[in-house]
């Protein structure tokens, strides 16, 4: 069962031992007592099942089937959908972004955070970039009538 909770590990937190220690409050010499080999319980079996119920508990205790039930793959793929779906509706408001704000925002990309903005700093978002679009049009329009004028003139 130790290969099979380095695996939910390698999931989960991508090998970090220490990490998924302290979703469950353990130690991580725990945490390498039970990858080493040591009496696994019911309790950790039991917290791991609870918490990602994604898990196949078949999978963990006996190694039959797949690590993930098949029927929570379309949870899985309905998360990550919502939460690219998110991030690509916030993308637009980049270039009008705090630096504090952009970077919360890649944490968001890169998976490191939840892809969650308050509904608030997302309307600052979108009058800040009206705002910088119609800068950028007026500029637009004031190079456009400059052209038209210097092409009017007459050349001697």
């Amino acid at each position: 069962m130790h290969t099979r909770l380095a695996q939910i590990i390698q999931y989960k937190t991508g090998g970090r031992q220490a990490e998924f220690a302290a979703l469950f409050g353990w130690s991580p010499a725990y945490i390498a007592k039970l990858l080493n080999g040591g009496s696994f319980g019911i309790r950790p079996v039991m917290a791991i099942v609870t918490a990602f119920p994604e898990i196949n508990a078949r999978w963990l205790l006996t190694g039959q089937g797949d690590m993930i039930e098949t029927k929570k793959y379309d949870n899985i793929r309905k998360n990550m959908h919502e939460s690219i779906s998110r991030l690509l509706d916030i993308e637009k408001y980049m270039p009008v972004m705090s630096p504090a704000e952009l970077r919360e925002f890649e944490q968001m990309a890169t998976g490191k955070r939840k892809a969650d903005f308050n509904p608030d700093l997302v309307a600052k978002w979108e009058k800040l970039l009206q705002e910088r679009n119609e800068n950028i049009d007026a500029k637009f329009k004031t190079a456009q009538n400059k052209s038209d004028r210097l092409c009017k003139t007459r050349k001697v």
